[in-house]
């Protein structure tokens, strides 16, 4: 772990030129008399496929901004089941609500190798008191979460499965041309984002590929041989 001062970041010194804090999700509209209130450093975060972040009910002192990689937000319910209820990806802030509460409602898991950076959640509420760009900030990225979340239930839990996974794979696909490349992961992973069996998903991807929706799957990754035939499908079903 290293620790990043934010004033430095952003007037790009050191090798936090490489951090580009200054258009990250909270601070792109700071000017240099906000940075002049912030007295504490965030810290800059690598974490290895599967890793903890934190867990449902640990005491919440942190915000984060995901860097890189991909990242679950688990819901365990009364009865002993679980739930993947957000996938957090490069951009998006997650913990908000350490705000609200004392306790994290969910757990944060590394579903790949991830970046990101853990800001303490004094400093956002002081800051957020004391700059109404910060505030600004705050509540669009709240708002897209919700979004976010609001679409994720609406996209991945109705149709029939190869219908969800198409919905899924264009929402995380990184497009080059007509083709894509989308990110595979623990078919467990994706059975509890989706509300299946991991079979399931495992039956399903064999599906898509005959019909020639995706191929070359891997453990990590599929392809995308034609994204607009995968457009179709995740509408219309054929």
């Amino acid at each position: 772990m290293k620790t990043i001062d934010i004033k430095s970041a952003w007037q790009g010194n050191s090798d936090c030129n490489t951090c580009s804090i200054r258009s990250s999700v909270l601070f792109a509209e700071l000017n240099e008399d906000d940075f002049s209130k912030i007295h504490s450093p965030i810290d800059d975060l690598h974490y290895e496929a599967n890793s903890a972040i934190y867990h449902q009910g640990d005491f919440a002192e942190f915000l984060y901004t995901l860097r890189e990689g991909y990242i679950k937000l688990l819901h365990l319910n009364t009865d002993g089941s679980s739930r993947i209820v957000r996938l957090v990806m490069p951009g998006d802030l997650f913990g908000m609500e350490a705000l609200l509460g004392d306790r994290y409602t969910h757990s944060a898991s590394a579903l790949s190798n991830v970046h990101l950076c853990r800001l303490p959640k004094a400093l956002i509420s002081q800051l957020g008191e004391e700059s109404p760009r910060l505030h600004r900030q705050m509540v669009k990225k709240w708002g897209e979460a919700l979004a976010q979340s609001e679409s994720w239930f609406a996209e991945l839990n109705t149709g029939r499965i190869e219908v969800r996974l198409a919905r899924f794979f264009l929402r995380v696909a990184k497009i080059s041309g007509s083709m894509a490349i989308a990110p595979l992961f623990k078919r467990e992973d994706m059975g509890l984002m989706m509300d299946v069996k991991f079979e399931t998903i495992s039956r399903a991807l064999a599906s898509m590929a005959e019909q020639g929706l995706i191929s070359n799957i891997s453990r990590l990754s599929i392809q995308i041989p034609n994204i607009e035939k995968l457009k179709y499908f995740s509408q219309f079903g054929n």
